[in-house]
């Protein structure tokens, strides 16, 4: 098995039977949506969420297959899986020998990584040929917005272009220090500069003696390492910080409009009929909105007897069903009341 089946065995594994194998898939490629977002965070599975963007259904189908096949994992309601003992076996051996890489936080930078990236593969091409006097060449990144960036950056700057490139080359070599050395390699050939050009993943993997799901994933790792470091060191920093856009919440489009709605005062009904969207969906919106805004209050929709019992029941059977924690309360609960707290107790 290669990485990526071991991290879809992961997958299944945290989902615990509660939510079907394309829930998995949904949240591997990065599909936007309430319910994945939710999924990922009552699963613990929100740093994975678009780690591999380019995987597509037929292949991940494959992968489930083969894994069957294998008999690591077997099916016990329709779309539902489990690990087999030798499915977990090979996982906690998988997970001590190859860890999944901390940094990782998909769900965070899954709207802000792939930009800043580009515009850091631009630059430093560009500081690297500028350097040696080396005017025209042909730009890696052909998207007419990181292009047209990089020439309002180079403009707008108030370095000369040899102070930006030295700045630009500490501030990677304080980061990339801070990563193990196989992630500074791995990043580091994916670099192109002055005569020099960036390796594929391939041959990276062939390098390294991995895979090429595990390049990926360990690549991806250092550039979210890299946002968390600009974060948390913004005000040491005099480039870096300059290749991020400023982010909000990462909140679906539509949910953010249901929330300036909510702000307004209107309550679920009246927002469903000003939406045309039906109440579920609203309510899936406010379900976000639990996981993700700190102040965002569920009081007039709950009571905090039937929190503090819910706490109680998911603590205690270890478990995120719906339907099993509905028939266990004392309270007459609805499955939106439900998942409204599970989200606020996991946020």
């Amino acid at each position: 098995m290669n990485d990526l089946a071991f991290i879809i065995l992961y997958c299944v594994h945290k989902l615990k039977e509660e939510r079907t194998i394309f829930g998995a898939y949904h949240l591997l490629a990065g599909k936007k949506s309430s319910q994945t977002i939710q999924d990922g965070q009552l699963y613990g599975l929100s740093n994975l969420f678009r780690a591999f963007s380019y995987l597509d259904k037929k292949t991940f189908s494959v992968y489930v297959q083969q894994l069957e096949k294998e008999a690591c994992i077997e099916e016990v309601a329709e779309g539902k899986y489990r690990l087999t003992s030798k499915g977990l076996k090979e996982l906690q051996h998988y997970l001590h020998e190859t860890p999944i890489p901390p940094s990782l936080n998909g769900w965070t930078y899954a709207n802000v990584s792939r930009p800043f990236y580009q515009r850091l593969l631009l630059l430093v091409q560009t500081m690297s040929n500028l350097q040696y006097k080396e005017s025209h060449f042909i730009p890696l990144i052909n998207d007419t917005t990181v292009l047209s960036w990089m020439k309002r950056f180079l403009t707008s700057v108030p370095f000369t272009r040899e102070q930006w490139a030295k700045h630009l080359y500490e501030e990677l070599t304080v980061i990339l220090s801070t990563c193990s050395q196989e992630e500074g390699d791995i990043f580091v050939k994916h670099l192109t500069g002055h005569k020099r050009i960036a390796f594929t993943k391939l041959q990276i993997a062939e390098q390294h003696d991995i895979s090429v799901h595990r390049v990926h994933l360990l690549h991806l790792s250092v550039i979210h390492h890299m946002l968390t470091y600009i974060a948390d060191h913004r005000n040491e920093l005099t480039v870096l910080h300059l290749l991020i856009d400023q982010t909000s919440v990462p909140l679906t489009t539509s949910t953010m409009q249901t929330y300036e709605l909510l702000k307004k005062g209107h309550d679920l009904h009246t927002i469903s009929r000003i939406r045309r969207l039906k109440p579920s969906t609203i309510e899936d919106h406010l379900v976000e909105l639990a996981l993700f805004i700190p102040d965002f209050s569920i009081d007039p929709y709950v009571k905090t007897e039937l929190v503090e019992e819910i706490k109680e029941i998911t603590e205690r059977l270890q478990t995120n069903k719906l339907k099993e924690i509905k028939e266990t309360t004392s309270y007459e609960v609805s499955y939106f009341q439900i998942r409204l707290i599970l989200a606020k107790l996991s946020s």
